[in-house]
């Protein structure tokens, strides 16, 4: 693959119940896996991401795992994911 055959995906991540940024998170698509610490808002951004039709799994410890595929890349291009919102495991 060149330089040219890669895309980037952003999005933001917050809590599903109180609508704040997750401080810390796992984002792994199209075969990378990347731990991120977001912006306040929740935002993030994966470069290098394989153009393509690839699956977005996002994983934060107390949340459950969020699973998207059909996410797609296109060359030098960012694709933007809707905000997720992660519920939480602990109950509250």
């Amino acid at each position: 693959m060149g330089v040219a055959d890669f895309g980037s995906v952003s999005g933001t991540v917050v809590d599903s119940k109180t609508q704040q940024a997750i401080p810390q998170f796992t984002v792994s698509i199209g075969g990378q896996s990347r731990t991120v610490s977001p912006a306040a808002n929740g935002a993030y951004s994966v470069t290098n991401v394989p153009v393509g039709t690839q699956s977005l799994t996002v994983f934060a410890i107390g949340y459950q795992t969020y699973v998207q595929p059909g996410i797609v890349v296109l060359q030098n291009q960012t694709t933007q994911i809707p905000t997720l919102g992660l519920a939480s495991t602990t109950g509250l």
